[in-house]
């Protein structure tokens, strides 16, 4: 029995490291100045996303083309939103067009990459 409940303290212990090394990474980013889209023409907007991300991000657009959301063809602006109302950070209700069971039941001062890493969505962090 006491072995049992070291083990869920040790994993109590790691998952809140975890938690924590996620958070710190998160405002780490949101402090880094954020690289400005290239100003796109009325033609160039409708190009899909994928098309020069896949070399200017290639590790984001192979997060994405070998997820689940990529094999179900889900397009960036899906998420993301377009040009006109781009968020890095998808707002909530965006992954409710999808996911309404899960985001009901998730926790409300959490998003879902807090704990699925982006673009994954396979396995808690």
């Amino acid at each position: 029995m006491r072995n049992i409940l070291a083990l869920m303290v040790l994993f109590l212990g790691l998952f809140l490291v975890a938690c924590q090394t996620g958070k710190a990474s998160k405002t780490q980013a949101a402090a880094a100045p954020s690289a400005q889209h290239p100003e796109l023409s009325a033609r160039e907007k409708l190009i899909p996303c994928a098309t020069c991300h896949r070399e200017v991000t290639p590790e984001i657009y192979e997060e994405w083309y070998n997820s689940l959301h990529g094999l179900d063809n889900v397009k960036c602006f899906q998420c993301h939103g377009t040009y006109e109302n781009f968020a890095v950070e998808p707002p909530i209700g965006r992954c409710a067009a999808c996911h309404a069971r899960e985001v009901t039941h998730a926790p409300k001062n959490k998003a879902c990459w807090d704990c699925h890493p982006a673009h994954k969505f396979t396995v808690h962090r």
